[in-house]
């Protein structure tokens, strides 16, 4: 009986997220006289002429390839920071560890909306508006803080043991990293660098207010543009939601079991 239970708990759960995610996409294949006429029933037939719409019309081939550079770099740029961060946090006898773990701590607790402003009046005499290169620092300062320290809490459940002996053999901590601590934190640097580039691709607020120009904007800005613009065109609307759901889907199902362990492990061990 409980087993029974938790899998009807499941099931539930399982439908409240895929209804409106079948709505969707069920609807991204309807014409808008359709929609207007019933928002929940199956297409008459199918209607693939609402994806190239979407397509163009939010300049999708442009937002996907802005996107992906700065969520990329974005994440590189927190994966070797916070790998170096964490062993040195965790491996190495570092002055003023507790104050830097501190430091990132109080990071987690400000709100992106106090930093907005004065970010953006540092940012624009310095040309870093519009610009790729901006976004993939903010990116990359705000996801930093959380990050670390959940890759900190995998770090310190590494034994010391074998990091030790690899010294003895005449290794320097480098190479310590590089060819013991590093592979046994696979999981976790996966996730981490999961956990940021999802965050990145769906960040909106920052995105909004540094991406002025159409040529730079991201796909959250591509997906909003539809607001207002083709707020009667429903298929449209449910075709872009589509397109800008597939690749962090894909994303998810290929990391899943990585993403999974890291979860788990940084759980336990933390």
């Amino acid at each position: 009986m409980r087993k029974i239970a938790i899998h009807v708990t499941l099931v539930i759960v399982l439908m409240l997220h895929m209804v409106p995610l079948v709505t969707i996409f069920v609807n991204s294949l309807r014409s808008n006289s359709e929609i207007s006429k019933a928002l929940l029933a199956l297409p008459q037939f199918f209607d693939l002429s609402n994806y190239p719409v979407a397509w163009v019309d939010g300049n999708y081939l442009v937002a996907f390839a802005n996107t992906f550079i700065i969520d990329f770099g974005a994440v590189a740029i927190v994966v070797i920071v916070e790998v170096l961060a964490a062993y040195g946090l965790t491996k190495l006898d570092v002055y003023g560890k507790q104050a830097f773990i501190g430091y990132f701590v109080v990071g987690i607790s400000v709100p992106a909306f106090a930093i907005l402003v004065p970010l953006y009046f540092v940012f624009e005499p310095l040309g870093l508006t519009n610009s790729k290169l901006g976004m993939i620092l903010i990116y990359a300062a705000i996801f930093m803080p959380f990050t670390l320290l959940f890759m900190r809490s995998y770090f310190v459940g590494i034994p010391r043991e074998l990091e030790e002996a690899a010294l003895i053999d005449g290794c320097s901590e480098l190479q310590v990293l590089r060819r013991i601590t590093l592979p046994l934190a696979m999981p976790m640097v996966t996730t981490v660098a999961l956990i940021v580039f999802v965050n990145s691709y769906n960040e909106f607020l920052f995105a909004n207010v540094f991406l002025q120009d159409p040529d730079e904007a991201t796909v959250a800005l591509a997906f909003y543009s539809f607001v207002g613009k083709y707020s009667l065109d429903y298929g449209t609307i449910f075709a872009a939601a589509i397109m800008t759901l597939v690749p962090i889907v894909l994303l998810y199902f290929i990391l899943q079991r990585r993403f999974i362990e890291g979860l788990a492990a940084g759980g336990l061990k933390g």
